[in-house]
């Protein structure tokens, strides 16, 4: 009985003894908790989705390759698969009786350039006749005005002798009849200047210098200004000999350049259906040429989502095996449905790498607005306990609960509506931890 007495007292007395001692120790007062939190800036703007339409890539442009003269196939230079840019000669379409004409027209135009360069080697003749012709003309009046200048000196200087020999004569006779000299000194004055009258007379009516070399020389310039003329239409008709050989000649090389295939476009070569010994026609193609760039993507959307395309628009496409998006432009939407109710969208790629291969899958990324001009604030942020949804503003290191109404959720951003302002700090880590009032400290991004 004594063994099971004092281990309970014992326990009595040490109860005792702590109570004692907790009793003289003094309260601790009780250290007010502050929660770390993320945070992030409430925005006012619209909230987009990305609809995402699934279409096909194909190439821009196919394009026929149609000998333009038909006969035989004598050269090929390409075969399928084979890379071609525009204009490259594809093959030949037997060219022989072209070739010969083009060989005689050439022949052709140089005989009229010949022809040409001796007419105008006569023309430069002619314009040199005349030049001395109208020469000639001045040097046979300068003769002519001389000889006229001469006949009047020699007249009057014969009109001047007679002057002095009838004078004289005078003289003579006054002295004759005064008998101062004998009758027959007179008389010889007399004869005299009779003879000095008749040379007067003579000189007087002399006649004018002949104008026949004048009047030759004139009529010279008149026949070498004809053939200066009949040189000039010359001319004019080799020129336009050598204009119409020009034509024929182009004509030809047109028609035996036809016998050359070109290639239509750039691209790649993805059939060919004619062989070397072929006969060929300019109606039925021999093969087709692909261009890789730019590419079409092609999709069909139901009239709900033709509204999120318009011509002109630009939008980022995903293209498989494609590391990054690429920008379509918008060139055709359909107004009327195809066979399966569905309206046609095609887009264009510019290719210019030619990584895009035709038939892969290629995906529209358009945004869509679900609701405009709201409060958009990080979907992590909203709180949703027991139907309804809060977050927590910050406004003096301390967490405010304010009430929101969920308008739309997204994956990272969310509508909502409720008593915000855009720019307000709310806590976006760590507040479900938190209560109304709550002392909070920011963590920083780079802390």
């Amino acid at each position: 009985m004594k063994k099971i007495i004092q281990p309970a007292i014992v326990a009595m007395l040490s109860i005792g003894l702590i109570s004692g001692c907790s009793n003289n120790e003094e309260p601790e007062e009780e250290v007010e908790r502050v929660t770390p939190v993320e945070t992030a800036v409430v925005e006012k703007g619209d909230l987009s989705i990305e609809r995402k339409i699934i279409g096909r890539t194909t190439p821009a442009d196919t394009s026929q390759i149609i000998p333009r003269t038909p006969g035989e196939l004598v050269a090929l230079n390409v075969e399928k698969g084979d890379r071609v840019e525009k204009g490259d000669a594809i093959g030949q379409v037997d060219a022989q009786d072209t070739q010969s004409q083009v060989e005689l027209q050439e022949n052709a135009v140089q005989q009229a350039s010949k022809q040409l360069e001796n007419a105008r080697i006569s023309r430069r003749q002619a314009a040199l006749g005349v030049e001395n012709a109208k020469k000639q003309v001045d040097a046979a009046k300068q003769a002519q005005e001389a000889q006229t200048e001469q006949s009047n000196g020699q007249e009057q200087a014969a009109y001047q002798q007679y002057e002095q020999a009838k004078e004289l004569a005078d003289q003579t006779k006054k002295l004759a009849d005064e008998g101062t000299i004998p009758e027959v000194l007179y008389e010889q004055a007399k004869n005299r200047a009779d003879q000095a009258y008749a040379q007067y007379e003579q000189a007087k009516n002399q006649t004018a210098p002949s104008s026949a070399e004048l009047e030759q020389a004139e009529a010279q310039v008149d026949q070498a200004e004809e053939q200066l003329a009949q040189a000039d239409v010359g001319v004019d008709q080799a020129e336009l000999q050598v204009e119409q050989a020009q034509v024929q000649l182009n004509q030809a090389r047109e028609q035996n350049s036809n016998n050359t295939i070109s290639a239509p476009s750039s691209g790649e070569i993805t059939s060919l259906e004619a062989k070397v010994g072929d006969m060929v026609s300019n109606q039925q193609p021999i093969g087709a040429i692909v261009s890789l760039n730019p590419m079409t993507v092609e999709a069909t959307v139901t009239s709900d989502q033709l509204n999120l395309f318009e011509k002109g628009q630009e939008i980022d496409v995903d293209i498989n095996g494609v590391e990054e998006q690429v920008t379509a432009t918008v060139d055709y939407v359909a107004s009327v449905p195809n066979d399966t109710g569905l309206y046609p969208v095609e887009a264009t790629i510019d290719n210019e790498g030619e990584a895009i291969k035709p038939g892969t899958m290629a995906t529209f990324l358009l945004p869509e607005t679900v609701v405009s001009d709201t409060f958009l604030v990080p979907t992590e942020a909203v709180v949703e306990e027991g139907g309804e949804a809060y977050l927590y503003e910050i406004v003096d290191e301390a967490a405010e609960k304010v009430e929101v109404v969920i308008v739309e959720a997204q994956s990272d951003l969310t509508a909502v509506e409720g008593e915000l302002q855009a720019g307000a700090e709310i806590v976006t880590t760590g507040q479900l931890t938190l209560s109304d009032g709550a002392k909070v400290s920011i963590i920083k991004e780079d802390a």
